[in-house]
């Protein structure tokens, strides 16, 4: 993670993650909290890079790029479905009173992996990590 750098073309996005990973170094678990949900924004802001105006058509565009694959790509799809899940149910993104917060630190780290991953797979195979 330490030696991953961005660069997308897009400045904003490239900022996003490497503030994200400079937080998730600190040591402080407040701090490992607000890196996921800036990492989360990262995601959603790079899912519609392909189609700004279409995110589920920018979404299969970018996935595509990744593997042509079809067992693998249909495992990134599902697991793209299961991030947007994850984030829309869950006190990441949004602030709703529906949404159940995650607080315990070992569940903030492993939900930072698991995004972390998939962001830098995407990157690379786009040329942009």
């Amino acid at each position: 993670m330490k030696r991953t750098l961005f660069n997308t073309g897009d400045r904003t996005l490239d900022n996003m993650p490497e503030e994200c990973r400079t937080k998730f170094l600190d040591c402080n678990p407040l701090v490992h909290r607000e890196a996921l949900e800036r990492l989360w924004d990262a995601w959603e802001r790079l899912k519609s890079l392909a189609d700004p105006g279409d995110k589920k058509k920018s979404v299969k565009i970018i996935l595509d790029a990744v593997t042509s694959e079809p067992s693998l790509r249909a495992r990134l799809e599902a697991e793209a479905v299961e991030l947007r899940s994850i984030g829309n149910s869950h006190l990441i993104r949004h602030s709703e009173v529906n949404q159940a917060p995650v607080i315990d630190v070992d569940h903030v780290d492993y939900l930072f992996h698991r995004l972390f991953a998939m962001i830098q797979l995407v990157l690379r195979k786009k040329g942009g990590a």
